[in-house]
């Protein structure tokens, strides 16, 4: 699998289709797409398919913003089916409050994305990323995790003994870091 930022995208149509469009990046360079979809249908469609939109979800926000945030990624989700685009959903939870909200309408079995970039590094922000990906992972049973960052066998291990296939992509920030060392 591979994978293209939408804000790349949104500012030039790449040319390489074989790939899936992600949006694991600030909510600001795709909230064109909540606000006007249908001007990028038809290059959504030339594409393998869509991660659903990682739109933002802070343990401090409000929880309301916190389901209304779930909610438009769905939205996004179910609009792009209907439109005989391929999705992948995104599954993003807060605190232990969202860790079930986030689930609803994810079919079981199937390929969810989770991003680890930005949540493996302090201690609190991994306890509660740990912890909702243990119950995602009850919930959903994914058969696929495309994980967007961070993805080793110290968090991951247990979920690959148990038949899931873990496909890590990384950050854009790792994959400028490996650049300047080549």
């Amino acid at each position: 699998m591979r994978f293209v930022v939408i804000s790349s995208f949104l500012m030039s149509l790449p040319q390489i289709f074989d790939q899936w469009i992600h949006f694991y990046e600030d909510d600001y360079l795709f909230e064109c797409v909540w606000g006007s979809p249908n001007d990028y249908l038809d290059s959504f469609k030339k594409f393998n398919g869509v991660i659903l939109p990682d739109f933002s979800l802070y343990r401090d926000m409000p929880f309301n913003m916190q389901i209304s945030n779930i909610y438009r990624s769905r939205a996004i989700g179910n609009w792009l089916q209907k439109n005989n685009v391929n999705i992948i959903p995104n599954i993003r939870y807060g605190d232990e409050r969202t860790y079930k909200i986030c689930c609803d309408g994810v079919e079981q079995g199937g390929t969810i994305a989770i991003g680890s970039h930005g949540n493996m590094k302090c201690s609190t922000d991994r306890k509660f990323f740990l912890e909702g990906l243990a119950v995602i992972v009850e919930i959903i049973q994914p058969s696929v995790i495309v994980v967007y960052g961070i993805a080793n066998d110290k968090y991951f291990g247990k979920y690959k003994e148990r038949g899931i296939q873990i496909v890590q992509f990384d950050s854009e920030f790792a994959s400028s870091h490996k650049k300047e060392v080549q």
